[in-house]
């Protein structure tokens, strides 16, 4: 199987903007819209992806995955859908303060299969960056009701102002918010429960009253055992080719995140052999580069992502010295490790 590119999905959001367009090229089909999420590689049935290009154009992912599973995700595992959600994000308001619910949680309250543990990492940020993630110490379910009833959530959760390249874990059950400007790539679970414990008093233009909260379903998900989030400490990766900086960003029982930095002449083997292939989907986060192997070569520039299925040929990313007339001499690439 090939390389699989999607056509992305743009999602309008209250705490939107249009940074999707200007710093992506994402189509944001109507002028006085706000934009919050681009769903560029999607199994949800809210909104699964299409394929854009090639031998499967037009077919959806969850019609592919249902046929070719072994093919895209390796032999070992099987899954009721594609197993993870990949977005861009424009955080130009500050996002309802919320919970996701974790496995367990979702069944019981949602009858869906799975929860949703994510990671972001940060491209750009505005002056106003702030990021909330967890709770002050001390800080717990009662006095959370409390901080609830008088309006004063803020005052108990732990912040910190995001910079670029920060790459953040926000396992299910964690209370989090972000905004003021913060642009950035989203690895989730496929799902899309959010529980909103606070929106800050705001009124939704669209239905000119407050967005619904779900305070008793957050109560019941949240972990108060949970540390405050921080942004991981990155891992550099070690016997590399010439031209090529790697770091591990995160690894959980869901995925596993590296970013990859490299240059003219610089090489990202991205060998997926079967038996013991891995699915893997890269998103473009900086610069040109091209995917190339027996079969395909296709430039990919900054906001394009691919999957490449378990069973897909031999293939490197290559900054070749024309890099078909795309002036650039490096790239920056996020590599997500998908499960078996």
């Amino acid at each position: 199987m090939l390389p699989l590119v999607f056509e992305p999905y743009v999602r309008p959001q209250i705490w939107g903007g249009r940074a999707l367009g200007e710093q992506f090229g994402k189509r944001l089909s109507d002028p006085e819209q706000m934009y919050g999420e681009s769903w560029e590689v999607s199994g949800h049935p809210h909104h699964p992806s299409r394929v854009a290009e090639g031998e499967f154009a037009g077919r959806m992912l969850p019609e592919l995955f249902a046929e070719f599973q072994n093919s895209i995700l390796g032999a070992a595992g099987r899954y009721e859908q594609f197993p993870l959600l990949i977005k861009l994000l424009d955080c130009q308001r500050t996002l309802s303060v919320q919970v996701h619910p974790d496995d367990f949680a979702a069944r019981e309250l949602l009858g869906e299969p799975n929860g949703k543990t994510e990671a972001w990492v940060v491209l750009a940020t505005g002056d106003n960056a702030v990021v909330y993630a967890g709770f002050k110490p001390g800080v717990d379910r009662n006095e959370l009701v409390s901080r609830l009833e008088s309006g004063t959530v803020e005052d108990c959760l732990h912040s910190f102002i995001p910079k670029v390249g920060d790459c953040l874990f926000m396992p299910a059950g964690l209370v989090h918010a972000v905004g003021g400007g913060v642009v950035m790539a989203e690895c989730q679970q496929a799902s899309d429960a959010t529980f909103r414990l606070y929106d800050w008093n705001r009124i939704d233009p669209a239905t000119g009253a407050p967005r619904k909260l779900h305070i008793e379903e957050a109560l019941q998900s949240i972990h108060f055992d949970l540390a405050p989030g921080r942004p991981t400490t990155p891992t550099p990766r070690t016997s590399l080719p010439p031209g090529v900086r790697a770091e591990h960003l995160v690894a959980c029982p869901y995925f596993r995140l590296d970013r990859f930095e490299f240059s003219v002449g610089g090489l990202v083997p991205t060998f997926l052999p079967l038996p013991g292939g891995e699915c893997t989907i890269w998103l473009v986060l900086d610069g040109a580069c091209v995917l190339e192997g027996a079969d395909y070569r296709r430039l990919f520039v900054k906001g394009e992502t691919v999957l490449l299925p378990a069973d897909c040929e031999p293939l490197a990313w290559r900054i070749p010295a024309d890099v078909e007339h795309t002036p650039t001499t490096s790239a920056q690439l996020l590599r997500v490790h998908v499960p078996r």
